[in-house]
């Protein structure tokens, strides 16, 4: 495959990819048209570790399996002495819904609460130990609270949970330095050091078991169970419509959300059993090669959030996701949602700039894809995934920033536009 920069412009991007501060990166950088004809690429079929550029896969087979419409469901079945709840994946059931449930259900308390869940991984593939105490790496329960997190603070002295569970625990030690130390496994924080003074947020913090805090909720004991009711449901509760969960997603980069994402998505199609991830990452894969016609040379699935150090893809495989989801009904939806200049995870970047897409920051790892409205009056197609730079990431971010601002404002290839040469994408 021959680079049509050979035959125009490479739009300014060799010399800010022989920067120094790159030096000894992978960097992989391909720029495309909208019908994905590639005009310009450099290791581009080079399979890299994507951060949360994942999460456009995610959100994307998302979409695609079902519609932008969708609002995934929390059904409820009020019994003599007990409380029976089926869950498909809603991610942004929130405590204050799970209040209004038992208000409106009139619960008692100490309910044994049957829960039927489409999944319960717990932990993606590929998460590392180090990062399971923190929000971003919450446990993942189909039936869930607060995205599976809860925040400590401090006021007038006392640290506490907000909202408060009985089970979480707080341990004050003395110490020079004020530092939060937390367990997820037994949901205890240790807080050394002089407090904050006033009222103010320290951590947000993952739930052992988000299932279990959600029942805990309702008044009850959680307690698993493969069968529901079959008369219909008491209360059934519907999350926003997709369109709205995606955005959130993409434009604050949530995890919790895009795990529940590609797993939700995968259950309508077959159980998932007692090993949801292998299940959902065959359904994506499939997705992926069978209807966007990526080269399975090009992608490894491993998770849906990007947490994972194990996922694989290639910038070129990147584009052709983005180049494809403008042909779908669900595209526009699925551009509107990505982070802007000034907006989510973009909120100190790239100002002024027309840049739509995605963001993604790991160990190692700056990633940015997405669509640019050009000079030239042409959108492009961009993704740019820098892997093992020797710098810091904020340096890192400032080069690929600089990448996006060169394709935005040069004027393309002429040879592309005039000849049609398609470059295409392997079968």
């Amino acid at each position: 495959m021959i680079p049509l920069w050979l035959f125009g412009s490479d739009f300014g991007l060799q010399p800010l990819i022989a920067d120094p501060v790159l030096t000894g990166a992978i960097v992989s950088v391909c720029v495309a048209d909208t019908a994905g004809r590639i005009e310009f690429e450099h290791n581009s079929s080079l399979r890299v570790v994507p951060a949360s550029n994942q999460k456009l896969i995610a959100t994307a087979f998302a979409l695609d399996r079902f519609g932008p419409g969708k609002r995934l469901e929390t059904r409820f079945w009020k019994q003599d002495g007990r409380l029976v709840v089926e869950s498909d994946g809603d991610p942004m059931l929130t405590y204050s819904d799970l209040l209004g449930i038992r208000t409106n259900l009139r619960l008692n308390s100490g309910l044994p609460i049957l829960v039927k869940q489409a999944y319960r991984p717990m932990f993606g593939p590929g998460w590392e130990f180090d990062d399971l105490p923190n929000k971003y790496a919450a446990p993942v329960t189909a039936f869930t609270v607060d995205r599976g997190s809860v925040e400590l603070w401090v006021k007038d002295g006392k640290v506490e949970y907000r909202p408060p569970h009985s089970a979480l625990k707080v341990r004050r030690l003395p110490g020079s330095t004020f530092g939060v130390q937390y367990d997820p496994n037994v949901g205890v924080a240790t807080v050394t050091g002089q407090l904050p003074t006033g009222e103010r947020r320290l951590d947000t913090l993952a739930l052992p078991k988000p299932d279990v805090f959600a029942a805990a909720v309702l008044g009850g004991s959680l307690q698993l169970t493969p069968r529901v009711p079959t008369r219909p449901p008491d209360w059934v509760h519907r999350s926003p419509v997709l369109s709205e969960v995606v955005a959130e997603c993409l434009v604050k980069s949530d995890n919790n959300i895009a795990e529940h994402l590609i797993l939700s998505a995968a259950a309508t199609t077959k159980p998932l059993g007692e090993s949801p991830y292998k299940e959902a990452q065959a359904q994506v894969k499939a997705f992926l090669t069978e209807k966007v016609k990526i080269s399975a040379n090009d992608v490894r699935v491993d998770d849906g959030s990007g947490l994972s150090r194990h996922n694989l893809v290639t910038t070129r495989g990147i584009v052709q996701l983005l180049a494809y989801g403008l042909t779908q009904p669900w595209g526009l939806t699925w551009r509107a949602g990505m982070a802007k200049a000034g907006k989510g995870t973009l909120a100190s970047r790239l100002a002024g700039s027309t840049f739509e897409g995605k963001t993604g920051t790991l160990d190692n790892v700056v990633a940015l894809s997405g669509f640019i409205s050009c000079k030239d009056g042409k959108t492009r197609l961009v993704s740019i995934i820098v892997n093992h730079a020797p710098t810091g990431s904020s340096l890192v971010r400032e080069k690929v920033d600089a990448m996006i601002r060169s394709v935005e404002n040069t004027i393309g290839t002429e040879f592309a536009s005039e000849r049609k040469c398609e470059v295409a994408f392997p079968n």
